[in-house]
């Protein structure tokens, strides 16, 4: 068990960190809104991930990329990060993306729409439920304790929030906004185009 247990975390954390749909908003509400954004972000994706484990531990995840439901989800989530990608890209704020510039109004947004997309963006993608369900698969058996599936889901929780609330904490740094202020103007319509990117590489998602 100690060694599964590693193991989730370590296949977990390298899963966060590859550039995807996730990264990208968090990256996005980080550098356009502010840091209080990109961390509430960072807890939606967080409790999404959540979901995604409640329902393979169930036995769900199998019934549900078998059925007309896994369309759905891969439709909706790839019309909502192109959505995303597109109030990005038509963003008028794109000056304000530096909060350090003086004599400028910070745009901001609201903890629960930071919340709501990182909670929508993770739990509408279909890959993370192939993922979830093919990792846990491996890892859940009939007779794997109670107590341990609650302590990957909790590892899992934990891992996804570290690294995106660390990703923000870079990201918002004052030495990091400094070297950014020369490409601020395109830094959110290049996120933007990543995110449409995403949506439409989501809606070719198979089984």
């Amino acid at each position: 068990m100690p060694t599964q247990f590693f193991t989730v975390g370590l296949l977990m954390l390298f899963s966060a960190m590859l550039p995807g749909p996730d990264f990208a908003l968090v990256t996005k509400n980080t550098l356009l809104y502010s840091r209080r954004s990109g961390f509430f972000t960072s807890l939606g994706l967080g409790t999404a991930a959540l979901v995604h484990i409640s329902y393979c531990t169930l036995g769900l995840a199998v019934i549900i990329s078998n059925s007309l439901l896994f369309s759905i989800i891969k439709y909706i989530g790839a019309c909502y990060l192109i959505y995303l990608g597109v109030s990005s890209l038509l963003s008028k704020h794109s000056s304000d993306i530096v909060s350090y510039k003086k004599g400028l109004k910070k745009i901001t947004t609201s903890r629960l729409a930071s919340f709501r997309q990182g909670f929508l963006c993770n739990l509408l993608n279909p890959k993370a439920t192939l993922f979830f369900l093919a990792l846990f698969t491996v890892i859940i058996k009939p007779k794997t304790p109670t107590s341990w599936m609650i302590s990957y889901a909790m590892e899992i929780f934990f891992i996804i929030i570290l690294w995106f609330c660390s990703l923000t904490f870079i990201l918002s740094h004052p030495c990091v906004t400094q070297l950014l202020r020369r490409a601020e103007k395109i830094i959110p319509k290049i996120l933007g185009i990543f995110l449409i990117g995403f949506g439409i590489i989501l809606a070719f998602v198979k089984k």
